[in-house]
């Protein structure tokens, strides 16, 4: 069966698995919609979405689950007349973004009879890394990504910047089977199939 895992972001990470090849033979790369404005992104997303889906024709696919819901962070604003910086709240615009994006992908999903599950960075990681493993000094998650590609001598796009999401991808892909599916009742018999193996013994019986 073929998992892919995605990593959405204005430039999403995505990877492909077939399970019946070696861990070194996943496929990844990104796709980016940056040089777009809001709306525009999400139709660009799911286009290029639907050209992944297209050529790899997945049975399934893995998405990090993006927040349902904007956090709010502090930063310092402009000084006031004592010279003093004001602290103010903001948001990131991404996170705003992101959640069209996802829209999108799930609605690409749905129109093409792909069934998918999400499931949060805190819920992967600790099954992808280990349990208690974090990043060293000076590195973030998405280093140690890297550092468990390579180590799996899976190829990686060529620039850092792709490095960073793709390699993400690849842990989503992997942790499929911890995703949480949609109360959609094919999605989930589909899902349960796939898991239990009795999906391969339909296509098979079907071909």
């Amino acid at each position: 069966m073929i998992i892919m895992g995605l990593d959405l972001a204005t430039r999403s990470g995505w990877a492909v698995r077939d399970s019946a090849k070696h861990r070194s033979s996943i496929e990844c790369g990104t796709f980016s919609v940056k040089d777009y404005e809001w709306e525009a992104k999400y139709a660009i997303a799911a286009n290029l979405f639907w050209k992944l889906a297209k050529h790899y024709n997945p049975d399934f696919v893995a998405i990090e689950r993006p927040e349902h819901g904007v956090r709010q962070f502090k930063k310092k604003g402009k000084a006031d007349l004592t010279g003093q910086e004001e602290t103010v709240s903001t948001i990131n615009p991404a996170a705003l973004q992101l959640t069209g994006i996802a829209g999108a992908i799930i609605s690409t999903c749905q129109i093409r009879g792909i069934p998918f599950g999400t499931i949060a960075a805190t819920s992967w990681r600790p099954v992808y890394f280990g349990k208690g493993i974090k990043p060293q000094d000076k590195q973030d998650w998405k280093d140690l990504a890297i550092q468990y590609a390579e180590r799996e001598q899976i190829a990686l796009p060529s620039t850092k910047a792709e490095q960073r999401d793709a390699a993400e991808a690849i842990g989503i892909c992997t942790c499929w089977h911890n995703c949480a599916i949609p109360e959609i009742k094919w999605m989930q018999q589909r899902f349960m199939d796939l898991r239990t193996g009795a999906f391969d013994q339909k296509r098979k019986a079907a071909a």
